[in-house]
């Protein structure tokens, strides 16, 4: 198995939330990536988890150039995977950055289908999304979440069916199932029931992994994507723990 960790930034300009200058942000995403590319990670992926609340599928021209510019200044000191995560749904600007600042992939938490979220009923635009693939100058990877938390499917939605749709009508690359809020462990007859869906080395688990119970998924899941047990105090509003990188790697490399 693979282990991402997840680079939650500060809120961007652009967002109503924000506090802080571009150079703070930026440093304050360096000490996380520095602590998780030590800590012994295959890969990262950066979202601007602080741009509560969250705009639901087209963020503002200047939250797009705030979010460039961060990940393009940040030093990654190790080759690993780069993805970029656009909350709360807009692919078509994870893209862009992701072009522009050569990173492998991107993560799209409504990637096809309808899911009534937080944000409001969100509509996945598959086709969209990939025509602007399409026309990138470098290949770029989707993960696309099945059934995403902090959100509930439409009544009679089987997991194992919109994964399936995932993978062979979206384009989606990998597929990632999460428990339904931030942290939150996940289901582990829906990770069985997407595991026999989803082909070898496509299957990822986006929430609710720690260094406890890390070994159930040994043999279900293909990557780990880590965020909130990598934190101080396992509070995901404070800063990466290396210690706790370094514990959870080692128990499955």
């Amino acid at each position: 198995m693979q282990v991402y960790g997840v680079v939650h930034l500060k809120s961007l300009p652009g967002s109503p939330s924000n506090r802080l200058s571009i150079d703070e942000i930026i440093d304050s995403a360096q000490e996380d990536v520095n602590s998780l590319v030590h800590g012994g990670v295959d890969g990262i992926i950066i979202e601007n988890f602080g741009d509560t609340p969250f705009v639901k599928d087209d963020i503002s021209k200047r939250t797009l150039a705030s979010f460039t510019t961060v990940v393009e200044n940040l030093s990654i000191e190790r080759d690993i995977k780069v993805g970029i995560n656009v909350l709360r749904n807009d692919g078509i600007a994870a893209l862009a950055i992701a072009e522009a600042t050569k990173s492998q992939f991107v993560r799209i938490n409504v990637l096809n289908n309808t899911m009534f979220t937080d944000q409001g009923v969100i509509e996945g635009d598959a086709h969209g999304v990939n025509q602007f693939k399409s026309s990138l100058n470098s290949y770029v990877e989707i993960y696309a979440d099945v059934f995403v938390k902090h959100a509930v499917p439409p009544p009679g939605s089987k997991i194992e069916n919109h994964a399936e749709e995932l993978i062979h009508r979206a384009g989606a690359d990998v597929v990632i199932v999460t428990g339904d809020g931030t942290g939150h462990e996940i289901n582990i007859v829906d990770l069985q029931k997407v595991r026999n869906i989803v082909p070898t080395g496509k299957l990822a688990i986006g929430s609710g992994v720690t260094s406890t119970n890390v070994d159930a998924y040994q043999d279900l899941a293909d990557i780990l994507i880590v965020g909130t047990s990598f934190k101080f105090d396992n509070d995901v509003a404070k800063r990466v723990d290396i210690n706790r990188v370094e514990e959870l790697v080692r128990k499955i490399k």
